[in-house]
């Protein structure tokens, strides 16, 4: 017998149009939709794009049990909704990174001073070698064709003017 009024309420509501169906599911998709991201607002809005993806289907063609099919559009919505938000989170902290390298702007320029000084130090190869790789981000061939030598001579050019560097600025050579 119950078997029967499923299949009774079901037939029913497969005859119902879009604003019947609305008004009869709405409070309930909400409060799924409430407790599945804990945000009213993030709620209300994931209901009304489930209602859009339920009325564009009920426009090609009926929906055999629209309760079951708008609790569904929720659940993908809410679902869609937290994956984009960690995606944009993910995103968001590639470009901003953390702060553990934070520095004021003094010491950033102090810094820069300290480098400038260093450089000014190195052979005039060694300074054009590290200039270009470093802070005109060139690769090595390009290095090479700037300065007329092969990339063989840019490398150990690199690898010589980074060790003394390290050198004279105070850090480990390893």
């Amino acid at each position: 017998m119950r078997a029967l009024a499923v299949a009774r309420v079901d037939t029913v509501q497969a005859g119902e149009d879009f604003a019947s169906v609305y008004a009869t599911h709405h409070t309930e998709a909400l409060r799924l939709a409430y407790l599945l991201c804990g945000d009213p607002d993030r709620a209300e809005d994931a209901v009304a794009e489930a209602f859009v993806r339920v009325y564009r289907q009920m426009r090609r063609n009926e929906i055999r049990n629209p309760r079951a099919y708008v609790r569904r559009a929720v659940v993908n919505e809410i679902n869609s909704r937290f994956r984009r938000l960690a995606l944009e989170r993910r995103e968001a902290s590639k470009r901003s990174g953390d702060d553990r390298g934070a520095r004021t702007a003094d010491d950033a320029i102090a810094d820069s001073d300290e480098m400038f000084a260093a450089l000014r130090q190195l052979p005039a190869r060694q300074r054009t070698a590290l200039v270009l790789r470093f802070y005109e981000d060139l690769p090595e061939k390009a290095i090479a064709e700037a300065m007329g030598v092969s990339v063989g001579t840019v490398k150990s050019t690199l690898h010589r003017g980074m060790e003394r560097l390290r050198t004279l600025l105070g850090e480990e050579v390893s």
